[in-house]
């Protein structure tokens, strides 16, 4: 009889414990589904730091690190070539003297003594990431390095960055020369404002003081089309820095989608981390729409 009676308890207990998973998973299927766990959960990054910002709603969609200060490498022109379209004009000369002409690689490779035309000028700094030439547009524009670089550094004050302090003008390594990926999603927002600098960015090949130059920049050529419409961006690689590179795309709805990535560990891994990144940011922005 005891028996019975524990062999009853337990098969009540099986059969409410039953009852209350199953009310469980009544209550789960009841509850609305939101636009975010439709899209998925935002994606890994093996970069150092990332982010996602909607320049035309101002708002960040993606933080890793993101106010962190790093090594930018070659992001950094971004903000060379913003000084450069403010203050010179597309015909404006621009002198490589002997210390641009002696910059570390990558150079365009002219002697010193080479005068060239501004914007032949941006296209070698952001297609070919002429080191050389990022020297000679800051002694052209601001009288010496330590004076562009003080002119940098007031412009991205006054863009809002926070974490920036500019020392070189082509992002080769000093210890002082740092900024985060907000910043430079916000250095690349103010960037593609300029219908010189989008040119430049979206030029395939072209010829500079007698050097023939090719972008650089995988995304130029085949964008995948879940990203959104191809703007513009810049990439960057030193051994400290690793691989960075900041994106600008343009959504099907028009919002202008910046992806910047830092710290990479290989270029393969940088192209693929600002695709993912950005088609992850389509899909929640669609399923927030619907």
């Amino acid at each position: 009889m005891l028996f019975r009676k524990s062999t009853v308890s337990r098969t009540w207990l099986r059969l409410a414990k039953g009852l209350l998973a199953l009310c469980g998973a009544l209550v789960c299927l009841l509850l609305p589904v939101t636009s975010t766990q439709a899209a998925g959960k935002a994606p890994y990054v093996n970069a150092k730091a990332a982010i996602v910002y909607d320049a035309t709603a101002k708002k960040v969609l993606y933080d890793k690190l993101a106010d962190t200060p790093m090594y930018p490498a070659s992001t950094t022109k971004l903000m060379t070539a913003i000084l450069l379209v403010q203050h010179l004009e597309p015909d404006s000369p621009v002198y490589i003297g002997t210390k641009a002409a002696h910059q570390p690689r990558v150079r365009l490779g002219v002697s010193p003594g080479t005068t060239m035309r501004a914007d032949d000028a941006l296209r070698a700094l952001l297609m070919k990431s002429a080191n050389d030439v990022a020297y000679g547009i800051a002694e052209t524009v601001g009288g010496s390095q330590e004076g562009f670089a003080r002119m940098m550094n007031v412009q991205a004050r006054l863009l809002g960055c926070t974490h920036t302090r500019f020392v070189t003008p082509n992002g080769l390594h000093a210890d002082a020369h740092t900024t985060s990926a907000k910043d430079i999603a916000l250095i690349l927002a103010e960037a593609i404002r300029y219908p010189r600098i989008v040119k430049a960015m979206q030029t395939p090949s072209a010829t500079v003081a007698g050097k023939s130059i090719r972008n650089g920049n995988r995304l130029l050529y085949s964008p995948p089309s879940a990203i959104g419409t191809f703007i513009g961006g810049k990439t960057g690689f030193t051994s400290k820095a690793m691989y960075c590179l900041a994106t600008a795309v343009r959504r099907a709805d028009g919002h202008v989608m910046i992806s910047v990535v830092f710290g990479a560990p290989r270029k393969s891994l940088m192209y693929r981390e600002t695709i993912r990144l950005l088609t992850w940011a389509n899909r929640m922005s669609n399923h927030s729409a619907s």
